[in-house]
This record gives C-alpha cells, structure tokens and sequence, in this order.
C-alpha cells in the first residue's frame, strides 16, 4: 500500500525573498500600490497553502505523463523473439 504524503510546499529563504520581491513588483506594476515585505511575505504564504496545491498536484500528474510516456518508449527497445 502506498503512503499518502501531505504535499507542502516549502520554500528556502532565498526563494521566499525573490517571490515577495516578485509579488511586491506585481503589485506595484498592476495595481500602483506598494507593499512592504512583510505584506508580501503573508501574501506568499497564503497563495503557497491555498493555491499551492493546485500547482503541486499539476507538476505531479505533468510528471507522471511524461514517466509513463518514457516507460511506454522501452517497449520499443525490445527485440524480436527468435
């Protein structure tokens, strides 16, 4: 039986900076208001636990569409049975 594992996201605090960075750069660009780091930095986490997932589940079936493609592929390395 396959264990569940509960799909967190975390990010290292290189990442999570250059996100905010990207987030209060959005904001400014789009909306003409600027946030300071610690509303960009709540602002990630909140996309990371709600919208996250969505994210995560895609990059996980996108990967397993392309292992089974890449599986189905050795069937060609097979020879012909004398």
């Amino acid at each position: 039986m396959r264990k569940q594992h509960s799909p967190v996201i975390e990010l290292s605090k290189e990442e999570k900076s250059k996100a905010a960075a990207k987030i209060k750069e959005y904001i400014k660009e789009n909306f003409e208001t600027d946030i300071g780091n610690l509303q960009a930095g709540i602002f990630l986490d909140f996309i990371i636990q709600h919208v996250g997932i969505y994210c995560y589940n895609k990059g996980v079936a996108d990967s397993l569409t392309f292992m089974t493609e890449k599986t189905d592929d050795l069937y060609l390395l097979m020879k012909d049975e004398a």
